[in-house]
């Protein structure tokens, strides 16, 4: 008897001994991080490599009504306003602009830290969440 007590006494602790932590990391909401103003660089390809011609001027506004607006200061001038209607499956960001309703363009994001990383392709960009 002795023996089956000192026995369980050795297991015991191993059993009851657990292999992490059962707390569950809340789910992120894609979406709702999704929504608000965005500041990122304006590039240009050149020879297939991503040339950032003006640093901190392109700009991204998604709406909770899933529309949007994205623009760009260069030199001090504004570009034209492209207008466009988005969703989210997962991570994966489809934008449909105004202008082109037939096109769809669909990107890989995700959202860390007020920065908002974009993937295309072999392309990828960061934006940064816009203060005020």
């Amino acid at each position: 008897m002795k023996k089956i007590l000192l026995l369980l006494a050795i297991i015991l602790p191993f059993v009851l001994t657990s292999c992490g932590d059962d707390k569950d990391e809340p789910k992120q909401n894609l979406e709702q991080e999704l929504i608000g103003s965005w500041v990122g660089d304006v590039y240009n390809i050149v020879d297939g490599k991503v040339v950032v011609t003006h640093p901190h001027s392109g700009y991204i506004l998604f709406n909770a009504d899933h529309t949007g607006k994205s623009w760009r200061f260069i030199d001090g001038v504004m570009s034209p306003d492209y207008n466009f209607t988005w969703s989210l499956k997962g991570n994966i960001l489809t934008i449909t602009f105004s202008a082109s309703s037939s096109e769809a363009l669909t990107y890989e994001i995700s959202i860390k830290d007020d920065i908002l990383h974009i993937k295309q392709g072999t392309f990828e960009f960061d934006y940064t969440r816009a203060k005020g």
